[in-house]
């Protein structure tokens, strides 16, 4: 699995539909998170400080990701952070609808 950014989640300035913007880190930093997710329905979702991001295989072995509401998290990914104590039931709550 390789990260590879798309612009759609970077450059809040280019044309036509675009998707939530991703926080401004570096590649080495959404490559681990990669490395990290939990894999479901063929998306991949991963926590980091609170929220909650999913990435998506856009061509073979490629990855994009960017941040999500904990809503579009599965339940039983949830359950198993909450357990493990990776995220808390209130940033859950704070973050449930926002992909900020």
């Amino acid at each position: 699995m390789k990260y590879e950014g798309n612009p759609k989640h970077k450059d809040p300035w280019q044309r036509g539909r675009k998707g939530s913007l991703c926080p401004r880190r570096d590649e080495p930093w959404a490559q681990d998170l990669l490395e990290n997710s939990e894999a479901s329905d063929g998306k991949r979702f991963a926590c980091f400080d609170g929220k909650a991001y999913c990435a998506q295989e856009h061509r073979k072995g490629f990855w994009h990701g960017y941040p999500v509401g904990w809503k579009e998290v599965p339940p039983h990914i949830r359950d198993k952070w909450i357990e493990e104590g990776l995220v808390s039931r209130q940033d859950i709550k704070k973050h449930w609808d926002s992909s900020e």
